[in-house]
C-alpha cells in the first residue's frame, strides 16, 4: 500500500479529493482531506499499486501545480480502513449510521445501521450517502417501500437502510467482488434476512436483477457518467409509479443527468445538495405520455426558447 500526500489551502485540497473520488476508475483506493491549521489542509490518496500511486502524484500536480504531494510505502496493513477509523457517526434522517465503537453509546431516537470502516464506499459521511439516505427517509413518509433496486451497493448501507424502513425485498448489485463481500458482512452485523440479495453483477443485466423487477424504488449512488448510460436499463425495470434516487454526481454534472432522466419522461420531484454533491429523486408516471401530450410539451418548450 502507498499513500500520496501533500499540503495544500481548503479549496484546493477538496477539489483534488473530490477529482479522485469522481474518477473511473479512480487510482485511489480512499481519499482523505485533514486540516492542519487554520489556513492549510493535508488530501491524503491511497493506492494499492506503486503505479497506481504514481498515476495519484501526476493527477495532483497537472491540477494543482502549486501542489508538491510525495509518496510513502506503507506498512502491510488495510490503510483504507485505518484511515477511516474513528469517524464519528453519521445523523441522516431517520437513520443512525456508525461503528460499534459509536454504537455502544447509542441511545435511541433513530434507526441504527452497524457499517464498520472498510474497503466499501459508503460509511455514511460523504455528502452522496448522506444524500441518498436523507432523500430515502422522506419517500418512506409518504409512501411504503416495497421491491428495491440497490445499484452500486458498495458497503450495503441504501440496501440495508431501506430494509429497516420495511421494504418488502431488496437486491443490491455491485461490480466490485470485495465491495459484495463486505456488503455481506455489514448485512450480517445488521441481522439481514433473506429478502436481502446481494450479488455481484454489473447494472440491470443479470438475470437474477431483471426476473425481480418490477422494482417500486431504484438508488444508484455511483457517478455520473455510469448514471448517463444506465438511464434506459433503469426506466425498464422501474415500476410505474416507482422512484428512482440518484447520487454520485457533483452540482455542475446534474444538467447531464437531468437530460438521461427527464428525456425519459422521469418527472424530477425532489433534490437535495450536501458539499458540492447532489442527490436526485425522479419519479416514474403511472401511464407513458400520449403523443399529443409530448407535443403539447415540446410546443411549450419552444415558446419559452423564443420568449427568453
Amino acid at each position: 500500500m502507498y499513500k500520496v500526500s501533500a499540503q495544500t489551502d481548503r479549496a484546493t485540497a477538496d477539489r483534488l479529493s473530490d477529482l479522485l473520488h469522481m474518477m473511473d476508475p479512480s487510482p485511489a483506493g480512499a481519499v482523505s482531506t485533514e486540516e492542519v491549521s487554520h489556513v492549510v489542509w493535508r488530501i491524503d490518496a491511497f493506492a494499492e499499486l506503486e503505479d497506481d500511486a504514481e498515476a495519484c502524484l501526476s493527477i495532483m500536480t497537472s491540477e494543482a501545480p502549486g501542489v508538491s504531494p510525495h509518496i510513502e510505502k506503507l506498512e502491510d496493513k488495510d490503510w483504507v480502513a485505518e484511515s477511516l477509523k474513528g469517524l464519528p457517526a453519521v445523523e441522516a434522517g431517520r437513520f443512525y449510521v456508525a461503528g460499534a465503537h459509536e454504537l455502544a453509546f447509542y441511545e435511541g431516537g433513530r434507526t441504527p445501521i452497524w457499517i464498520e470502516a472498510g474497503p466499501a464506499f459508503g460509511t455514511g459521511h460523504h455528502g452522496t450517502t448522506k444524500g441518498c439516505l436523507l432523500a430515502l427517509s422522506k419517500l418512506a413518509r409518504q409512501r411504503r417501500i416495497g421491491k428495491v433496486l440497490d445499484l452500486g451497493t458498495g458497503s450495503g448501507v441504501l440496501a440495508i437502510a431501506a430494509m429497516k424502513l420495511g421494504a418488502h425485498s431488496a437486491i443490491g448489485t455491485d461490480i466490485d467482488a470485495q465491495s459484495i463481500r463486505v456488503a455481506h458482512e455489514n448485512a450480517h452485523n445488521n441481522r439481514m434476512d433473506r429478502r436481502l440479495k446481494l450479488v455481484h453483477a454489473n447494472g440491470t443485466k443479470l438475470a437474477q436483477v431483471r426476473s425481480g423487477a418490477p422494482y417500486d424504488l431504484i438508488m444508484a449512488n455511483i457517478l455520473a457518467r455510469p448514471l448517463v448510460s444506465l438511464a434506459p436499463d433503469i426506466l425498464s425495470v422501474l415500476k410505474p409509479g416507482g422512484h428512482v434516487i440518484l447520487s454520485g454526481l457533483l452540482d455542475y454534472q446534474q444538467p447531464q443527468v437531468k437530460a438521461a432522466f427527464s428525456g425519459r419522461n422521469l418527472v424530477l420531484v425532489d433534490r437535495l445538495r450536501l458539499n458540492r454533491w447532489a442527490t436526485l429523486v425522479y419519479r416514474k408516471p403511472l401511464t407513458a405520455p400520449t403523443e399529443p401530450a409530448i407535443q403539447r410539451r415540446r410546443t411549450r418548450g419552444f415558446l419559452r426558447m423564443a420568449l427568453g
